[in-house]
């Protein structure tokens, strides 16, 4: 039995995928790691491999792909009744959920290099009961998710921010507030119209997006945000302010915690993604899992929280 089982999605990031773990990953792993792969074939295949794979006695699971390959992975791996860890290649057109985790973003050599050397650290999860899914990004609903629908069914040579982008301004053209119900089980009932809501494990998705600024994967706790409803205008002008979490700031912009969150919209049919994959309708009940999953990350292992904010800092200087 090999060590490392990877799930490769050749079609992600506009099939550009095949052609980077052909030129660029297989070549330097062919003589560094003891491994097979399989390549997907269909939504839901790597949920499946991972699962069989973890059954098997694969020690690591690796997605190579984006968020939707590393998303079906870590459903597999927590689903499977052995144990294994799981880590990503994060070389798809959006990989932030890998990436709040502290692995390497887009840098192939040291990921390989974690994997090798690397150390395996514990991180909290979010569950949905209704769909019987794991999430380690964000949940979100309304607009969000119709903006995942759209960019899923978009143009994928538009690559992460470009895609997400290209989504959220055809999708403003048409869209329409929902009438809300947010019970966390730490805070009070929050209610009305929103534009958004969103649930975050993680602090950002969408290739970068830090809808969740305060979100940390290793505190048992979700941080919601929410919008309230405004202009076209005043949205286009106030959802780029994601990339630094300054959207915090704007009074439409509401914040909540907990470890139980109940979401509805009684009113009319509202979508909801965990992601990136849309699971279906509202309603739904997220729940956290602590310390529920296991990530090969890099030795030392850097917090997310402190990449970012050096991040933040070089764009300041």
């Amino acid at each position: 039995m090999k060590d490392f089982f990877l799930v490769v999605n050749p079609t992600a990031a506009g099939s550009r995928v095949e052609k980077i773990w052909n030129d660029q990953i297989k070549p330097k792993i062919d003589s560094k790691l003891d491994y097979e792969f399989e390549f997907t074939t269909r939504i839901g295949h790597a949920l499946e491999l991972s699962q069989q794979k973890a059954n098997e006695g694969y020690k690591v699971i690796c997605s190579v792909g984006g968020d939707g390959t590393a998303n079906e992975v870590i459903n597999g791996v927590l689903k499977a009744e052995k144990k294994s860890i799981f880590s990503a290649f994060t070389v798809g057109t959006g990989n932030d959920i890998p990436t709040v985790f502290g692995i390497p973003e887009g840098d192939i050599d040291a990921i390989i290099e974690s994997l090798i050397n690397g150390q395996d650290k514990k991180f909290d999860v979010g569950y949905c009961i209704n769909a019987d899914r794991y999430f380690g990004g964000v949940a979100s609903m309304g607009f969000d998710a119709e903006v995942a629908d759209r960019a899923n069914k978009g143009i994928k040579k538009w690559r992460g921010k470009g895609n997400y982008q290209r989504a959220i301004f055809i999708t403003i053209l048409k869209f329409k507030p929902y009438d809300i119900i947010i019970e966390p089980n730490t805070g009070p009932i929050v209610t009305g119209p929103r534009m958004l809501v969103a649930i975050g494990n993680g602090k950002r998705y969408g290739g970068g997006m830090h809808i969740c600024p305060d979100a940390d994967p290793n505190d048992n706790l979700f941080h919601g945000t929410t919008l309230r409803k405004i202009s076209r205008l005043l949205f286009l002008r106030l959802f780029p302010r994601t990339y630094d979490g300054s959207h915090l700031t704007h009074p439409a912009t509401e914040t909540f915690e907990g470890n139980i969150i109940k979401v509805d919209s009684p009113k009319k049919k509202c979508l909801y993604q965990v992601d990136g994959e849309i699971l279906g309708h509202l309603p739904e009940t997220f729940v956290t899992k602590p310390n529920f999953l296991t990530v090969r990350v890099p030795d030392p292992w850097i917090p997310y929280a402190d990449i970012w904010e050096e991040k933040l800092a070089e764009k300041k200087k």
